[in-house]
């Protein structure tokens, strides 16, 4: 197969290093500078797939250029709900911690789930490498929000699809001096399942933490760890260890390259009619739907 990558930053270069790993050495890339010499090129060497990794603003563009030209399109996350075809990227899904947890949700180790609680928050200056101007970064507008619909994503996950939501924002709580927002709290309903989400981008050090109840033991899970514990009615506490992966150079070592490489091979699985992909529109449009909720509510 060969492919065709839109945008030049972090998460393109990310993808390469993805297919090459798979096995996939034949792509293009291309910088969104002139957007129309960009489709020019694309409609040109028409690739069999084209992977959408550039800002939010410019996205819809390459969608429908490849829904015109019949090409499957992965799109990376953001907070906006594209028209057309195409399939979104949920990386966390991936991550072997969260499919250890639904391991052990899916055969029976915690019981029946009760409840959960979730905090994730890192500090917007601390959200790329060092000396990064963060004010320029989009994360500056859409930071809070982007990470709720990021976690969103792969809490839907483990508990199903999110059916209500009802929350609060805050806004100015540090001196940041960015226009997104500091904080979005939410309690989030699934099908069987209430729980409540924090975000913030105030955290130093970065946080991923988070506690399930279950009616035979809680799951507990922080991201700086190579293992989630089970904590048993009778004080027992039980790790169970999992495959931490390995970080590129310059990044979070929690944040693993093989995620992503799942991620990718899941997709070109998808659209080979291999496997069904693991985070279906139906997914993403409950996630912005409760990402509306919460907004409304405030």
């Amino acid at each position: 197969m060969r492919f065709g990558i839109i945008g030049r930053g972090s998460m393109s270069k990310r993808r390469q290093r993805c297919l090459e790993t798979l096995g996939y050495d034949e792509y293009f890339t291309w910088d969104i500078m002139d957007d129309s010499k960009c489709g020019d090129v694309v409609t040109m060497l028409k690739p069999d797939a084209l992977l959408v990794c550039s800002p939010p603003l410019t996205k819809q563009i390459y969608i429908d250029l490849a829904n015109a030209l019949t090409i499957p399109v992965f799109c990376e996350a953001d907070v906006t709900e594209y028209t057309g075809t195409y399939y979104s990227s949920s990386t966390m899904r991936f991550h072997p911690a969260v499919q250890k947890i639904k391991e052990l949700i899916d055969n029976g180790t915690l019981g029946k789930i009760y409840t959960f609680t979730h905090h994730c928050g890192m500090h917007l200056r601390d959200w790329r490498l060092a000396g990064f101007d963060f004010k320029s970064y989009y994360a500056a507008e859409l930071g809070t929000k982007e990470m709720f619909c990021f976690e969103l994503s792969w809490l839907s996950y483990l508990f199903g699809s999110p059916t209500d939501c009802t929350g609060f924002i805050d806004k100015k709580l540090d001196d940041l001096d960015i226009s997104a927002d500091d904080v979005y709290s939410a309690s989030v309903k699934f099908a069987e399942v209430i729980g409540t989400v924090l975000i913030d981008i105030l955290s130093r050090p970065a946080i991923r933490k988070l506690r399930i109840v279950g009616e035979k033991c809680n799951l507990l899970w922080n991201w700086n760890d190579d293992y989630v514990k089970l904590e048993h009615p009778s004080g027992a506490i039980l790790p169970i260890s999992y495959s931490k992966g390995t970080a590129a150079e310059g990044y979070n070592s929690n944040i693993c390259e093989e995620m992503y490489r799942s991620e990718l091979a899941n997709w070109i699985a998808a659209i080979q009619g291999k496997e069904q992909y693991l985070f279906n529109r139906e997914d993403e449009m409950a996630v912005m739907e409760m990402l509306r909720k919460v907004e409304e509510h405030e």
